[in-house]
Protein backbone atom coordinates (compact mmCIF):
# COMPACT_ATOMS: atom_id res chain seq x y z
CA UNK A 1 0.00 0.00 0.00
CA UNK A 2 1.35 3.38 -0.97
CA UNK A 3 -1.11 5.99 0.32
CA UNK A 4 -2.70 6.83 3.64
CA UNK A 5 -5.77 9.07 3.57
CA UNK A 6 -7.39 10.57 6.64
CA UNK A 7 -11.01 11.64 6.30
CA UNK A 8 -12.96 13.62 8.86
CA UNK A 9 -16.71 13.99 8.58
CA UNK A 10 -19.37 15.18 11.00
CA UNK A 11 -21.86 12.56 12.12
CA UNK A 12 -24.61 14.74 10.66
CA UNK A 13 -22.97 14.80 7.21
CA UNK A 14 -22.23 11.06 7.36
CA UNK A 15 -25.89 10.34 8.14
CA UNK A 16 -27.01 12.67 5.31
CA UNK A 17 -24.81 10.63 2.91
CA UNK A 18 -26.14 7.29 4.27
CA UNK A 19 -22.74 6.38 5.73
CA UNK A 20 -24.15 4.43 8.63
CA UNK A 21 -22.68 0.90 8.68
CA UNK A 22 -19.67 -1.15 7.50
CA UNK A 23 -21.19 -1.98 4.11
CA UNK A 24 -22.18 1.62 3.29
CA UNK A 25 -18.64 2.75 4.14
CA UNK A 26 -17.19 0.03 1.92
CA UNK A 27 -19.35 1.15 -1.01
CA UNK A 28 -18.60 4.85 -0.50
CA UNK A 29 -14.84 4.31 -0.28
CA UNK A 30 -14.85 2.01 -3.30
CA UNK A 31 -16.18 4.98 -5.32
CA UNK A 32 -12.97 6.86 -4.44
CA UNK A 33 -11.19 4.57 -6.93
CA UNK A 34 -12.97 5.16 -10.26
CA UNK A 35 -12.50 2.55 -12.97
CA UNK A 36 -12.00 -0.25 -10.41
CA UNK A 37 -15.61 -1.49 -10.41
CA UNK A 38 -14.68 -5.01 -11.50
CA UNK A 39 -11.22 -5.00 -9.95
CA UNK A 40 -9.92 -6.50 -6.76
CA UNK A 41 -10.18 -4.40 -3.61
CA UNK A 42 -6.86 -2.64 -3.09
CA UNK A 43 -7.60 -0.76 0.11
CA UNK A 44 -8.19 -1.20 3.84
CA UNK A 45 -10.00 1.22 6.11
CA UNK A 46 -10.86 1.90 9.72
CA UNK A 47 -13.63 4.13 11.08
CA UNK A 48 -13.10 5.84 14.45
CA UNK A 49 -16.14 7.31 16.15
CA UNK A 50 -15.42 10.54 18.00
CA UNK A 51 -17.88 12.64 20.01
CA UNK A 52 -19.34 14.71 17.16
CA UNK A 53 -17.46 13.46 14.10
CA UNK A 54 -16.01 10.37 12.47
CA UNK A 55 -12.38 9.85 11.49
CA UNK A 56 -11.58 7.36 8.75
CA UNK A 57 -8.16 6.01 7.85
CA UNK A 58 -7.93 4.65 4.32
CA UNK A 59 -4.85 2.67 3.25
CA UNK A 60 -4.63 2.18 -0.51
CA UNK A 61 -2.41 1.05 -3.33
CA UNK A 62 -3.93 3.60 -5.72
CA UNK A 63 -4.24 7.36 -5.38
CA UNK A 64 -7.77 8.29 -4.32
CA UNK A 65 -10.27 10.47 -6.12
CA UNK A 66 -11.62 12.75 -3.40
CA UNK A 67 -15.37 12.50 -2.92
CA UNK A 68 -17.85 15.30 -2.27
CA UNK A 69 -18.20 14.67 1.46
CA UNK A 70 -15.89 15.09 4.42
CA UNK A 71 -12.39 16.57 4.62
CA UNK A 72 -9.81 14.37 2.84
CA UNK A 73 -6.02 14.50 3.33
CA UNK A 74 -3.71 12.02 1.57
CA UNK A 75 0.01 11.41 1.98
CA UNK A 76 2.37 8.88 0.47
CA UNK A 77 3.79 6.36 2.93
CA UNK A 78 7.58 6.67 3.28
CA UNK A 79 9.72 3.76 2.12
CA UNK A 80 11.23 3.23 5.56
CA UNK A 81 7.93 3.20 7.49
CA UNK A 82 7.88 -0.61 7.70
CA UNK A 83 11.58 -0.96 8.52
CA UNK A 84 11.37 -0.43 12.29
CA UNK A 85 11.59 -3.30 14.76
CA UNK A 86 8.87 -2.12 17.19
CA UNK A 87 5.55 -0.29 16.84
CA UNK A 88 2.62 0.78 18.93
CA UNK A 89 -0.37 -0.76 17.21
CA UNK A 90 -4.14 -0.73 17.05
CA UNK A 91 -6.16 -3.37 15.26
CA UNK A 92 -9.93 -3.55 14.85
CA UNK A 93 -10.64 -7.14 13.90
CA UNK A 94 -13.46 -9.57 13.21
CA UNK A 95 -12.16 -12.63 15.13
CA UNK A 96 -13.80 -15.80 13.83
CA UNK A 97 -13.32 -19.54 13.61
CA UNK A 98 -14.66 -22.25 11.33
CA UNK A 99 -16.91 -24.98 12.71
CA UNK A 100 -16.07 -27.53 10.03
CA UNK A 101 -13.66 -30.45 10.16
CA UNK A 102 -11.05 -31.45 7.56
CA UNK A 103 -11.92 -30.32 4.03
CA UNK A 104 -15.36 -29.16 5.15
CA UNK A 105 -14.49 -25.67 6.42
CA UNK A 106 -18.00 -25.13 7.74
CA UNK A 107 -19.68 -21.96 8.91
CA UNK A 108 -17.63 -19.03 10.21
CA UNK A 109 -18.65 -17.93 13.72
CA UNK A 110 -17.49 -15.10 15.98
CA UNK A 111 -15.11 -15.53 18.92
CA UNK A 112 -16.22 -13.81 22.14
CA UNK A 113 -14.37 -15.20 25.20
CA UNK A 114 -11.31 -13.19 26.21
CA UNK A 115 -8.93 -16.14 26.48
CA UNK A 116 -10.01 -17.34 23.00
CA UNK A 117 -9.60 -13.81 21.63
CA UNK A 118 -6.07 -13.66 23.06
CA UNK A 119 -5.24 -17.03 21.49
CA UNK A 120 -6.68 -15.86 18.16
CA UNK A 121 -4.61 -12.68 18.23
CA UNK A 122 -1.36 -14.44 19.17
CA UNK A 123 -1.88 -16.95 16.36
CA UNK A 124 -2.57 -14.17 13.83
CA UNK A 125 0.44 -12.20 15.11
CA UNK A 126 2.74 -15.16 14.53
CA UNK A 127 1.30 -15.68 11.03
CA UNK A 128 1.79 -11.95 10.39
CA UNK A 129 5.46 -11.80 11.34
CA UNK A 130 5.28 -10.15 14.75
CA UNK A 131 4.82 -10.87 18.44
CA UNK A 132 3.23 -8.90 21.24
CA UNK A 133 3.86 -9.78 24.87
CA UNK A 134 1.50 -7.17 26.25
CA UNK A 135 -1.72 -6.09 24.58
CA UNK A 136 -5.23 -5.03 25.54
CA UNK A 137 -8.42 -6.65 24.23
CA UNK A 138 -11.71 -4.75 24.15
CA UNK A 139 -15.10 -6.20 24.99
CA UNK A 140 -16.61 -7.68 21.79
CA UNK A 141 -19.28 -5.53 20.12
CA UNK A 142 -21.70 -6.33 17.31
CA UNK A 143 -21.85 -4.25 14.12
CA UNK A 144 -25.03 -4.59 12.05
CA UNK A 145 -25.43 -3.81 8.36
CA UNK A 146 -27.73 -4.42 5.40
CA UNK A 147 -26.38 -5.89 2.19
CA UNK A 148 -28.71 -6.40 -0.77
CA UNK A 149 -31.73 -6.35 1.53
CA UNK A 150 -30.36 -8.90 3.98
CA UNK A 151 -29.50 -8.10 7.59
CA UNK A 152 -26.01 -9.13 8.65
CA UNK A 153 -23.85 -8.77 11.74
CA UNK A 154 -20.14 -8.88 12.53
CA UNK A 155 -18.15 -9.35 15.72
CA UNK A 156 -15.90 -6.31 16.42
CA UNK A 157 -12.92 -6.45 18.79
CA UNK A 158 -10.15 -3.88 19.24
CA UNK A 159 -6.60 -4.93 20.10
CA UNK A 160 -3.83 -2.51 21.05
CA UNK A 161 -0.34 -2.65 22.48
CA UNK A 162 3.27 -2.85 21.36
CA UNK A 163 4.48 -5.30 18.74
CA UNK A 164 7.93 -6.51 17.79
CA UNK A 165 8.61 -7.57 14.20
CA UNK A 166 9.94 -11.11 13.87
CA UNK A 167 9.62 -11.61 10.10
CA UNK A 168 9.72 -8.48 7.93
CA UNK A 169 8.25 -10.09 4.82
CA UNK A 170 5.24 -11.51 6.66
CA UNK A 171 4.81 -8.25 8.60
CA UNK A 172 4.80 -6.15 5.43
CA UNK A 173 2.30 -8.49 3.82
CA UNK A 174 0.00 -8.21 6.87
CA UNK A 175 0.22 -4.42 6.73
CA UNK A 176 -0.72 -4.42 3.03
CA UNK A 177 -3.44 -7.08 3.10
CA UNK A 178 -4.87 -6.86 6.63
CA UNK A 179 -5.48 -9.40 9.38
CA UNK A 180 -8.50 -11.66 9.84
CA UNK A 181 -11.84 -11.69 8.02
CA UNK A 182 -14.22 -8.94 6.83
CA UNK A 183 -11.31 -6.78 5.65
CA UNK A 184 -13.46 -5.12 2.98
CA UNK A 185 -15.84 -3.92 5.70
CA UNK A 186 -13.41 -1.93 7.83
CA UNK A 187 -11.67 -4.67 9.82
CA UNK A 188 -8.09 -5.95 9.78
CA UNK A 189 -6.12 -2.74 9.18
CA UNK A 190 -3.02 -2.37 11.35
CA UNK A 191 -2.64 1.20 12.61
CA UNK A 192 1.07 1.61 13.41
CA UNK A 193 3.26 4.15 15.18
CA UNK A 194 7.00 3.38 15.01
CA UNK A 195 8.96 3.24 18.27
CA UNK A 196 12.40 4.73 17.65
Amino acid sequence: MRYLTRIEISKEEAFANSLVDPYSWHQALWRAFPGQDDGKRSFLFRVYEKEIYLQIYLLSELQISQQGWGNWQTKEISRDFLEYSQYRFQLRANPTKRLGVGNDKGKRVGIYKENNLREWFLRKAEQSGFQSRSFAVSTPMTDYFNKKGEKNKLNRVDFQGILEVTNKDKFKKAFHTGIGSAKSLGYGMLILQPIQ
